[in-house]
């Protein structure tokens, strides 16, 4: 069954070029690929357009008003064709196996959760100027990137498919029908940080969904940049979260049904 990847995207058209490379050398080109654009800057098309004679590009953005990253991730899964969707961030780069990994997983009541590599800030740079051909393990083990062994890839079926995993938003694999029975994620998430994934994964416990762990499978090396501090964001998101969990519901309240509304921040 075909895929549709989304790609989340703000502004790193150089991150997003590699990224695109990386899906043209998988070995299975997702049949769709959205890319969803937390922003409006024609600037992207430049790099977009070296890639729509090897992919069949969806693109949609919306008005920079904040972090409204719910809020496109809900219009890709309307736009989407395929029923297997698979959610990436613009700067992390693809294993050649990644979304083969991903297709073999999702079906109706599990979704798909990978790791990624987290890059060192001189690997990335290598990256971003010489291309992905230069990601070697090695090489990553002597420029010292942190857990270099989420890199490894195992052939056959995943080493820890059954054990719980931390859902990561940015290497993720839904279907389609589970993700509108959840009414999609949770749009009054608005800061970065904390609710794009803990909160889905929440509500689709309750519904009973389960994960299908793809460590060493779903392999990602997400490239180096600077973090500012997130920690009185992600409180107060966390504290919504708990909130949240206390009234119960799987089908949030402000989501796929929700889009023609305008919030506060808007």
């Amino acid at each position: 069954m075909p895929v549709t990847l989304i790609i989340t995207v703000y502004k790193d058209y150089n991150a997003l070029e590699r990224v695109l490379d990386s899906v043209c050398k998988q070995t299975q080109i997702p049949k769709q690929l959205i890319i969803a654009h937390d922003a409006i800057d024609d600037l992207i098309h430049n790099t977009m357009d070296r890639f729509k004679s090897k992919l069949n590009i969806t693109y949609i953005n919306q008005e920079d008003t904040g972090f409204n990253k719910n809020r496109i991730l809900n219009k890709a899964i309307l736009l989407a064709t395929c029923d297997k969707l698979v959610f990436i961030d613009g700067d992390c780069i693809l294993h050649p196996a990644f979304i083969a990994a991903h297709q073999a997983y999702i079906k109706t009541g599990t979704y798909t959760a990978g790791r990624r590599l987290d890059l060192d800030a001189v690997s990335s740079d290598r990256i971003r100027n010489e291309g992905i051909n230069s990601i070697n393990l090695l090489r990553l083990l002597a420029n010292k990137t942190k857990r270099v062994e989420e890199g490894i890839y195992f052939h056959g079926t995943p080493l820890q498919i059954n054990k719980p995993a931390r859902l990561l938003g940015c290497n993720m694999g839904w279907h389609k029908q589970d993700l509108i029975a959840l009414n999609g994620f949770d749009m009054d998430y608005i800061l970065p940080g904390y609710g794009e994934d803990t909160d889905i994964e929440h509500r689709a416990a309750l519904m009973g969904m389960r994960s299908a762990n793809l460590r060493w499978k779903a392999i990602q090396y997400h490239l180096f940049h600077e973090r500012p501090e997130r920690e009185e964001d992600i409180t107060q998101s966390r504290n919504m979260f708990e909130k949240k969990k206390e009234i119960g519901y799987y089908f949030c309240e402000h989501g796929l049904t929700n889009l023609d509304l305008k919030f506060p921040h808007e």
